[in-house]
């Protein structure tokens, strides 16, 4: 007697679901398919991918490798160097690395201070680098982190001699997001560099347990520096641009407040890739920090037509990700402020905008999988500087 099997089909696009091949239509996760009931709507990964929304932002990514290297730092204490780039680092850890090195001596370094206000002290930058690294679980204070801008031909022997004091003969690990200036630091490390024991530095040693190519140098006659490969940044905006468009949009010099008000019925955009509104609460003035190169427009809400999604079709927004066109292209987010003071709301890897607390809720419209933040302000508004 012949076996009559029903075939589930994808409840969008109807091809029949398959696990076998990711680029054949109708894949879907093995995982998702043995999950759900019979009677379960089930969409192929295609087709989930268009429709979903709100899916949670991704953290860092971080191989089974950079955790191997991890565990070995956590079981010899060592000393971990922890660089971030300051224009955009509030969303770059990840609670995997923290769990190993929670328990370690930490030492920052803020890259790119060329890149805030010098108006902004050097000791409230250090303190709120240190608060963010609290909120990420990692016990630090201001005194554990130190200001630079890394470039081919910065000196820093203040750094090392920092490391030489503090690391008390353990290992040293330079660790970090890609692009916040790891090996900017590990080469200048180098120029000023001695070699104080028999071994030789390594510049492409694989690491043990692992597949990774590491530069190893001796520090003494039993302890070396090992700089970890950066922690993927699938959550911030350069995920969903080019190489080329990321570099286009970095900022390359000092960034400059700029001034907006926003009511309801207002919504501001920046360049496509981004739109505010005012959800609830009166009229309020924000500084908005993004590089030159992010074109900010402000438009108001009229009706249900929405210029940011028509206006990416017509052309009259600027938008640079083939991956953030329609309205299914983004995220959305409210974020209700009940903090009194200076306020950031930002977008990782594009920029924040800094306001006064004042119990309003902005929606948040950003491409999905990128992480937005909120937090106590960078460069406090110079509203509540006047105060």
């Amino acid at each position: 007697m012949s076996i009559l099997n029903v075939t589930r089909r994808c409840h969008d696009c109807g091809v029949p679901l398959q696990t076998d091949d990711p680029k054949l239509p109708g894949y879907i996760s093995p995982r998702y398919l043995e999950q759900s009931g019979e009677h379960f709507a089930l969409f192929c990964d295609a087709c989930f991918e268009k429709q979903r929304f709100n899916y949670a932002p991704n953290e860092p990514e971080v191989t089974k490798d950079q955790l191997t290297m991890l565990a070995d730092a956590q079981a010899s204490d060592a000393f971990i160097v922890y660089v971030v780039d300051l224009f955009s680092f509030e969303s770059s850890f990840s609670p995997e690395v923290n769990k190993y090195i929670e328990n370690l001596p930490v030492l920052v370094i803020a890259n790119k201070r060329d890149l805030l206000p010098k108006s902004v002290s050097d000791a409230k930058l250090r303190e709120y680098v240190a608060h963010r690294f609290r909120c990420a679980r990692l016990s630090l204070t201001a005194e554990d982190v130190l200001l630079t801008s890394l470039s081919s031909t910065v000196d820093v022997s203040d750094i090392a001699e920092v490391i030489a004091s503090k690391r008390k003969g353990h290992d040293v690990y330079v660790i970090g997001p890609s692009q916040s200036g790891k090996s900017q630091f590990v080469n200048a490390f180098l120029r000023g560099y001695t070699n104080p024991s028999a071994h030789n530095a390594v510049q492409s040693l694989t690491y043990p347990g692992t597949t990774i190519r590491v530069l190893q140098i001796p520090l003494d006659a039993s302890s070396f520096l090992y700089e970890m490969p950066g922690f993927a940044l699938n959550n911030s905006i350069c995920g969903v641009l080019t190489t080329q468009q990321w570099r286009a949009i970095y900022p390359q010099e000092t960034l400059k407040s700029v001034p907006q008000t926003i009511s309801k019925k207002e919504a501001i955009c920046f360049s496509g890739l981004v739109k505010i509104e005012l959800v609830e609460g009166e009229k309020t003035s924000i500084s908005c920090y993004f590089p030159k190169s992010v074109k900010v427009k402000k438009f108001r809400l009229i009706g249900k037509k929405d210029p940011f999604f028509d206006g990416l079709y017509k052309g009259s927004f600027k938008h640079i990700s083939d991956r953030a066109k329609e309205a299914h292209d983004f995220d959305v987010f409210d974020v209700v402020v009940t903090e009194e003071g200076g306020r950031d709301i930002g977008i990782e890897g594009l920029g924040w905008f800094s306001f006064v607390g004042n119990k309003q809720t902005f929606r948040i419209y950003a491409p999905k999988g990128v992480s937005i933040y909120t937090t106590r302000s960078k460069i406090p508004p110079k509203e509540l500087s006047k105060k």
